[in-house]
């Protein structure tokens, strides 16, 4: 099956967009959560980040999601929608 990488990429390409940002965001956080206290967990879990991302870190995602969410650049502000002002937060600037 000479193809299976590309059906393989693609599905799991649509299935990670289909999924809600916050379930998402909300389910790493408890596998993180869940082996934190595991060095083999935490290094399989940031190994498939890495797979994932063609080689960013788990650590190096969050940081940046971070620094974002405190300072968010033109595209994020573009990009993410406005839920938090809805929330009643002050918007960084």
């Amino acid at each position: 099956m000479c193809n299976i990488g590309d059906i393989f990429t693609e599905i799991l390409k649509d299935e990670i967009n289909a999924n809600d940002q916050q379930k998402l965001y909300n389910g790493v956080k408890r596998l993180i959560k869940k082996y934190s206290q595991e060095k083999r967990g935490l290094e399989t879990l940031d190994e498939f980040v890495r797979v994932l991302t063609g080689g960013a870190s788990l650590e190096e995602l969050l940081q940046i999601a971070r620094e974002e969410s405190q300072n968010p650049t033109i595209t994020t502000e573009i990009i993410v929608d406005d839920s938090c002002h809805k929330n009643g937060e002050i918007p960084a600037t």
